[in-house]
């Protein structure tokens, strides 16, 4: 279903979300044909503070997804992680690509 890709979809989630967030996006190759993950820290006040480290820490442990897809399947993609993580705290964002591919 992917296009050319023209949209990157950046999703912001607990860490502890991150192997069921990689096996969802891993089930749908037609929506997402590949994606990037890193681990980064949340900050501000509707952060959830989990542990004593991060409450100490004043951030929490996140990973951040992106992936690159077509404007009609972030739509759908979007719908199933939905779907299928209904009560996470999942952030997200939507920006335009002006062009991605491969140099080779």
């Amino acid at each position: 279903m992917t296009d050319r890709p023209d949209i990157l979809l950046t999703l912001v989630a607990p860490a502890a979300l991150e192997e069921s967030l990689v096996d969802l996006l891993l089930a749908a190759p037609g929506l997402a044909l590949g994606f990037t993950t890193s681990a980064v820290d949340g900050h501000g006040s509707e952060i959830a503070l989990v542990s004593v480290n991060e409450r100490v820490r004043g951030r929490g442990r996140r990973v951040r997804i992106e992936v690159a897809t077509s404007g009609a399947a972030v739509i759908f993609l979007l719908d199933e992680l939905r779907a299928a993580l209904p009560d996470t705290n999942v952030f997200f964002w939507v920006t335009s690509l002006l062009d991605c591919g491969r140099l080779s």
